[in-house]
């Protein structure tokens, strides 16, 4: 059976792109950040720059490279070229996690309702349209609840870590196209396991100044030690992603 190929934008983590690599998968990912994940290192399948390169327009940068008439040898020696040379053209499955700064609504600072923040608004609202509408298949976005599903498109579903297997909660929105909504299970039943732990705390973003003391809070809420701590996504969940959709979309394809 073909190898399903997925492409995981903004993420640095490694964590989606190395579940659905042991899952079978030709998984790529792609950050402005250099990867964090040892294993995505090592399959040398993660782009640095900005993904909606890969998904419109990453043919040019080819077709550019090979018209300047370089030499062979040249050619074979750019890292950048021969990466791209390997990128796959077409993708089965795009899972995003596009930024939050501007689209959670964590922040209530006194900016904003600048222009300036406004602005920011818009263009991450665009950004997120840009990866829901690209030329794939089968497509999940994730995101905090937020102005995303307030203004712009209703989440799917809504899954927390502890569902999968965490010891704490964070809510976690999913936007699906032309995938099912991810099964758990939070019980023991006569048919399953239960999937779910019990949780033991809350992770939290307060949005305080680090010019300030951070404010006083229960033990069960834990923060955020940075953006970098924040912005990463849950093993468990990306390990229920790779197991179930595999099998649903080769399931699709034994059909069609």
């Amino acid at each position: 059976m073909k190898i399903l190929k997925i492409l995981v934008a903004c993420e640095y983590s490694g964590i989606v792109r190395d579940a659905f690599e042991d899952a079978g998968w030709d998984a790529w990912s792609c950050d402005i950040l250099p990867t964090e994940s040892q294993q995505t290192k090592a399959s040398g399948k993660h782009v640095v720059e900005d993904v909606l390169h890969l998904l419109y327009g990453r043919n040019f940068f080819i077709d550019f490279v090979e018209g300047c008439r370089f030499p062979e040898e040249d050619l074979e020696k750019d890292e950048e070229y021969q990466q791209a040379k390997r990128i796959p053209e077409n993708w089965d499955l795009l899972i995003g996690h596009p930024p939050c700064t501007y689209l959670s609504f964590a922040y209530t600072g006194k900016e904003r309702y600048s222009t300036e923040r406004l602005q920011e608004k818009i263009n991450a609202y665009q950004f997120f349209l840009d990866l829901w509408n690209a030329p794939v298949e089968h497509i999940c976005l994730e995101n905090p609840m937020g102005y995303v599903h307030t203004g712009l498109l209703p989440y799917t579903q809504i899954v927390e870590p502890y569902y999968f297997g965490h010891n704490y909660k964070k809510k976690t929105c999913l936007w699906l196209k032309n995938l099912p909504k991810l099964q758990y299970s939070l019980t023991d039943n006569l048919f399953e396991k239960k999937t779910a732990q019990e949780p033991t705390h809350l992770f939290i973003n307060y949005g305080y100044s680090r010019k300030r003391n951070p404010p006083k809070l229960p033990s069960i809420c834990k923060p955020f030690a940075d953006k970098k701590e924040k912005s990463k996504f849950h093993k468990g969940v990306a390990r229920a992603m790779a197991q179930q959709w595999t099998e649903h979309i080769n399931q699709l394809r034994i059909k069609n």
